[in-house]
């Protein structure tokens, strides 16, 4: 079968070397992000500390282009290190005396969000965790249950770390403004892979990164906050380049327009620099069409694993799966280290299993490949 977007291949000069299969938890290295990082030695270099004139103006495009990606308005889209202090800098804005308390997440979530909100627990906040039934996935009525009058915000995994589930966010969402409370939305493990609308979500909050799908190393994470909800917030976590006007060193904090009062500090310009070229390339590729390439190769990966009997914490439907599968069998951590060693990137997660995934690059004889050594494997470190 003909795969146009192979012909993108070679601005990722690792593929020549491994069978890349873990852009679910780093996306590969283009060849341009090495001149993307010179750029800004270069600025360093020549400028000095007048080289601010030119990053300054760079930080705002480069959040306007990811505004353009997640289908949000320029301006809405704020620039950071790590989701962590993001979701920090919100709630430090959502927590007010005498206001709703409560945040509603899952005990799927990535960790690192919930023990930012078991952070603000001595100012009040409750963190309420949904369980999962079977480790796959949360059912929309337990989201509909717990949902109530004292909930400030949910926080929603769009795809869970551990299996691959899509969760419903547009209807999650409905169930929280229905309450009255924020929906905040962390789409870091999806972001690049599987396409999505910010405003037909209806989310006020979308967290994000680009060193999964994205393919733009760590440090380079952003927030999308809904125009109309930013402007009510004012976050007591705060720092001179969320500051209206920075470069003035007033001594008030008067908030920055929009999204940009949550950025706190001096923000992480190398970082940044080498997240541009994979989020072009994303761009340029177009996630539909990744998407449609991610559904047919997992969806070979689910026949390959149900073939060699192993446990699949993956949802077979599409609709209902980002670009990861999830299999797991006795001594899957091992199979996995074993993989590693055969130069077929993939990684383990405990109660989830080995975690693969294709991407824009993958040939699908790579996957074949892969499944073709767990075959081997499987009945080896099983004894």
């Amino acid at each position: 079968m003909d795969d146009p977007l192979l012909r993108f291949r070679a601005e990722f000069p690792i593929l020549d070397r491994v069978t890349y299969l873990v852009s679910h938890s780093m996306g590969a290295m283009p060849r341009s992000a090495r001149t993307w990082v010179e750029r800004y030695l270069d600025a360093w270099d020549e400028r000095g500390v007048q080289a601010w004139e030119g990053w300054e103006p760079y930080l705002r495009e480069h959040a306007d282009r990811l505004a353009l990606l997640l289908g949000a308005p320029p301006g809405s889209v704020v620039l950071h290190q790590n989701v962590t202090t993001l979701f920090s800098a919100l709630l430090s804005a959502l927590v007010r005396p005498g206001g709703r308390r409560t945040v509603v997440a899952t005990d799927l979530n990535f960790p690192s969000l919930l023990y930012a909100a078991r952070g603000h627990e001595p100012l009040g906040l409750r963190l309420v965790l949904l369980r999962s039934p079977d480790g796959i996935g949360v059912p929309l009525k337990a989201w509909e249950e717990a949902v109530g009058r004292d909930t400030l915000a949910v926080l929603v995994d769009h795809g869970i770390f551990r299996s691959g589930f899509l969760q419903d966010v547009t209807a999650i969402c409905e169930i929280a403004h229905r309450r009255g409370a924020w929906a905040v939305v962390d789409a870091y493990q999806t972001a690049g892979c599987v396409p999505f609308d910010v405003g037909a979500w209806g989310a006020d909050a979308v967290l994000g990164g680009s060193h999964k799908w994205l393919c733009g190393g760590p440090g380079a994470a952003w927030m999308y906050v809904r125009p109309d909800r930013a402007e009510e917030l004012r976050p007591a976590a705060a720092g001179w380049f969320g500051h209206r006007d920075p470069f003035a060193f007033a001594l008030e904090f008067d908030p920055a327009p929009g999204a940009a009062r949550f950025a706190t500090g001096t923000p992480a310009i190398p970082a940044l620099f080498a997240a541009r070229p994979g989020l072009e390339l994303v761009m340029g590729v177009g996630v539909r069409a990744i998407r449609e390439k991610s559904v047919r190769l997992t969806q070979r990966m689910l026949e390959r694993a149900e073939a060699l009997g192993l446990t699949v914490r993956t949802p077979r439907d599409p609709a209902r799966r980002s670009g990861m599968v999830v299999v797991d069998f006795p001594g899957a951590e091992a199979a996995s280290r074993e993989l590693v060693a055969r130069g077929i990137l993939v990684d383990y997660r405990p109660g989830g299993g080995i975690r693969m995934s294709p991407h824009f690059y993958t040939r699908a004889d790579e996957v074949e490949a892969a499944f073709d050594a767990l075959e081997e494997l499987v009945p080896r470190v099983r004894r």
